[in-house]
């Protein structure tokens, strides 16, 4: 059982930020992690706030300089880091709030820019919204996967939603197509891409010359989209 909360900190560039301490049973020592989300030290249940003042203090500079590479990375992104209380949908930010009810369902405002989950149990929240955005990409890929496959005139397997870390799509060697459940965060001419490329590996299953003219044939744009990918693929993630 792990349980968050937040501190802040006065670093060595004399700016105060606010890191995310998390704290576990099963965890002995302390360790701080730096990336696009933020500053965050895991520690202990039963660690006290003034030892873990003194950890942050300890690596100070080293905080420091590895948060700044990640603002740099941060300044690149389209949209800006996303809060705790926003996802992406469709290449859009949107604000979300949890509502405990007696059903589970959510509603989406366009207008608002806002979707509201709610849940039988607050505690699940992030796996209301994996499950969430896993029924949004099958509907997506659901859609799109035939539409392309008809118009490529492209035969392939089995489609699947999977929780990938690293990739947004794959196709096996049988010609079933796996997709990342967070596409459905992406734009869609960036989802049309992801769906192309992985078609056209059941004509060159690698990144041969021929495969990328096959891509840029179906996706002239699709340099521009890989270098989208590359900027704000590592930022869409579950909170």
């Amino acid at each position: 059982m792990n349980s968050e909360s937040w501190i802040n900190v006065d670093l060595s560039d004399n700016n105060m930020t606010c890191i995310k301490l998390i704290r576990s049973k099963r965890r002995k020592r302390m360790c701080i992690t730096v990336d696009r989300q933020g500053i965050s030290v895991l520690s202990s249940i039963n660690e006290k706030i003034e030892s873990i003042r003194n950890f942050v203090n300890e690596n100070n500079n080293w905080i420091v300089k590895t948060a700044k590479f990640y603002l740099k990375l941060n300044e690149n992104l389209e949209h800006g880091r996303l809060q705790r209380d926003e996802l992406m949908y469709l290449g859009k930010k949107y604000k979300i709030q949890f509502i405990k009810d007696s059903s589970q369902y959510s509603i989406l405002s366009e207008n608002l820019l806002r979707i509201s989950f709610h849940v039988k149990d607050r505690r699940r929240d992030k796996e209301n919204i994996a499950n969430w955005y896993r029924a949004q990409t099958r509907t997506i890929v659901e859609t799109k996967v035939p539409l392309f496959g008809k118009r490529l005139s492209m035969s392939y397997g089995n489609v699947r939603i999977k929780n990938q870390k690293s990739r947004w799509g794959s196709c096996s060697k049988d010609g079933n197509l796996n997709f990342n459940l967070l596409l459905s965060a992406l734009p869609s001419h960036i989802i049309d891409y992801i769906i192309v490329h992985e078609l056209m590996h059941l004509i060159e299953f690698n990144h041969s010359k021929h495969f990328w003219k096959l891509v840029e044939e179906e996706i002239p744009t699709y340099k521009d989209c890989r270098n989208w990918l590359r900027k704000n693929g590592p930022y869409i993630q579950l909170n």
